[in-house]
């Protein structure tokens, strides 16, 4: 029995002796683990921040209409009985586009024909018997206004008939047809509307402050977004003396140069020159956006690029105008995408922002 108990006591010894030298041979915890790794260095290159001038430019919007545009309305009631025409066709000034039902006015024209006749008639009977003293002078003045007055009947007789044709007033392109042939046209019924496409012009509201900059020929720098080619050069032709008194803006018409696929009622966007300024520009791809914020990387006295947050305003081709957050002289990298908060940057190459691509 004694023997027995003596060796379950070595058994358990020799276990927790065992144990004790199994932990030493345990491999340690990394010294690493649970720590941030720091970020790697990246090779960039690097921009140094200045003060350039840039163009004051303010930019409008307004919409290309053409100079010479008209509705083309019936002075005179009538059926419609023909229409020559139709959108998109071009006109020569003079050429027929609309054709009106005559018949009641070109009887009115005849019977007024015949009075001229008459009243011919009876005035050179009158004339004759005046001659021969036959007839008082009155009765001669009276034969004379009788006939005067048939004329003018007769010469508002042909007028009505006139307008039952309807002409182009100038070279141009019809735009839109209001009427078909059989309705009746009413007097002052719009028919057509025509607009000459050689000659367009940017018609923007400009405000008060900057209205002043604008004169009657200037030449002003047009963008038409929807022609995606070379901003226009335009000339102003008109500045309206009186402006909205909401709104205290004034129209300003710019004569746009002939150009392929340009087309009334595009929008485009004049640029008013207004001197230059004094401001720092960075290139888009130094710049990074997050969320509703805008950032640049910016390199301390460590050769470290730290992450700092700034206020953009214009932008100016490919560059932004940076408004606040960067200071004249201060470096940067000029590509964020290689930007790590931190992160020790080996220069390869430094250049200074300081003009407009």
């Amino acid at each position: 029995m004694i023997l027995r108990l003596v060796s379950l006591g070595m058994a358990v010894l020799v276990s927790i002796t065992g144990t004790g030298c199994g932990s030493e041979e345990e491999p340690s915890v990394p010294r690493t683990q649970g720590r941030d790794v720091a970020p790697p260095t990246i090779l960039a290159s690097v921009i140094e921040a200045r003060t350039v001038s840039v163009p004051l430019t303010v930019e409008v919007t307004g919409k290309v209409v053409a100079r010479f545009q008209a509705t083309l309305s019936s002075k005179v009631q009538g059926t419609v009985q023909e229409l020559r025409v139709r959108e998109g066709a071009a006109v020569s000034k003079g050429q027929t586009l609309v054709v009106l039902e005559s018949r009641d006015l070109r009887a009115d024209l005849a019977k007024a024909e015949a009075e001229v006749d008459n009243a011919r008639t009876h005035l050179a009977r009158m004339k004759g018997l005046f001659a021969k003293d036959s007839v008082a002078r009155q009765e001669f003045d009276n034969a004379r206004r009788a006939f005067k007055v048939a004329q003018a009947v007769r010469d508002a007789a042909q007028a009505q008939l006139s307008y039952t044709v309807i002409k182009a007033p100038f070279t141009s392109v019809i735009t839109e047809r209001l009427v078909e042939v059989g309705e009746l046209a009413s007097t002052g019924q719009p028919l057509l509307k025509i607009e000459d496409p050689g000659r367009l012009q940017l018609e923007a509201t400009v405000g008060e402050r900057d209205v002043k900059d604008v004169s009657k020929g200037d030449t002003i720098t047009v963008v038409i977004d929807a022609l995606e080619a070379t901003p226009l050069e335009g000339k102003v032709v008109r500045v309206l003396p009186a402006g909205d008194p909401t709104t205290h803006t004034f129209l300003v018409k710019v004569a746009l140069p002939p150009t392929p696929g340009l087309k009334s009622s595009m929008f485009g966007r004049m640029q008013l020159q207004k001197g230059v300024s004094r401001t720092i520009l960075v290139p888009k791809a130094a710049v990074i956006e997050r969320s509703q914020l805008t950032g640049l990387y910016v390199l301390g006295e460590d050769d470290r690029a730290y992450l700092r947050w700034i206020k953009v305003g214009r932008t100016l081709g490919n560059d932004l105008e940076v408004i606040s957050g960067l200071n004249p002289g201060e470096r940067l990298l000029a590509d964020a995408a290689q930007g790590r908060d931190g992160a020790r940057v080996e220069v390869i190459e430094t250049t200074a922002q300081s003009s407009i691509p």
